[in-house]
């Protein structure tokens, strides 16, 4: 019984050190690139493929490596395409800034800004969590620069939407009580939400500078758009969601609304399984070509 005892307890030690190694390596290691200055503010950028360019948006409390790289979805696109992926001001090794106003639209502006730095005119873009509403903002703001738009894990919040933001880590209604039941016979050490959200929430602070992520998210208002402005946008656009994403509800309004939109459920998908599905990956890649300047 000892020696069960002991073993057992080497077996759980072992995924505890691979557990934090692949958070340690999530969170620490980053692939450098270049910076360029974006109206005052320092951005940090990388660049990799040839083709037409791709610009990807992540979300909040995470990174163009974490959100992009990590996930596939980089090496997935650049056999075809430039793809350009910058960490938004506040994040990662961006600069941090302390002032609700230099977020919000600042960010739409910075993907314009770092296309001007490049050199480029139009270009495909991709915005995840947070990167969706900032890509859906530049859309009705630049629809001239964009040939195309992915706007994924995010979706419309109308701007006369008076509740609570929604939880992007707590399923819609009709997803909730079958995702709590396949947490309790799958994950009995984490049936509970709190230890998941502790470990979520620690490495968010390990990324973002928390002050400044709570500038970010206090300008949130600023990315609303009107359903005024959704109807008139030329751009070809296409929503990715989980169909177990607390943001779900979000994307569904969209639906009617943008004129040229394909619209996309992931069976089974959350908000943090999403980007390392391989049916994102691909319907990205596929969505991309298919609007190819030269297609």
């Amino acid at each position: 019984m000892k020696r069960k005892l002991l073993v057992a307890l080497a077996g759980l030690l072992a995924v505890v050190v691979v557990v934090v190694g692949v958070l340690a390596y999530l969170v620490f290691a980053r692939v450098e690139g270049q910076y360029f200055d974006s109206d005052g503010a320092r951005i940090h950028y990388t660049v990799e493929g040839s083709g037409e360019p791709v610009i990807l948006v992540h979300g909040l409390a995470a990174n163009a490596d974490i959100n992009w790289r990590r996930s596939g979805t980089t090496r997935k696109l650049k056999g075809d395409f430039r793809v350009i992926a910058f960490d938004c001001r506040g994040h990662g090794l961006s600069e941090n800034l302390y002032d609700p106003k230099d977020y919000g639209i600042e960010m739409v502006n910075d993907i314009v800004r770092l296309m001007d730095h490049l050199g480029i005119d139009k270009a495909h873009v991709a915005g995840y969590s947070l990167g969706g509403f900032i890509v859906l903002k530049a859309m009705t703001t630049y629809p001239e620069r964009i040939r195309s738009a992915a706007i994924c894990a995010a979706g419309w919040r109308r701007p006369d939407d008076t509740s609570d933001f929604l939880s992007p880590f707590r399923p819609p209604p009709e997803a909730r009580l079958e995702t709590q039941h396949q947490l309790a016979s799958t994950l009995p050490l984490f049936a509970g939400r709190g230890p998941v959200n502790s470990v979520r929430d620690w490495v968010g602070q390990k990324i973002t500078d928390k002050d400044a992520r709570k500038a970010c998210s206090r300008s949130f208002p600023t990315l609303l758009v009107t359903e005024k402005e959704l109807r008139a946008c030329p751009v070809p656009a296409i929503c990715f969601i989980g169909s177990k994403d607390g943001l779900k509800p979000y994307a569904d309004n969209l639906v009617g609304v943008l004129p040229d939109l394909e619209f996309v459920v992931l069976d089974g998908a959350t908000h943090l399984t999403t980007p390392i599905r391989r049916d994102f990956k691909n319907g990205l890649r596929a969505f991309f070509l298919k609007h190819r300047g030269d297609a």
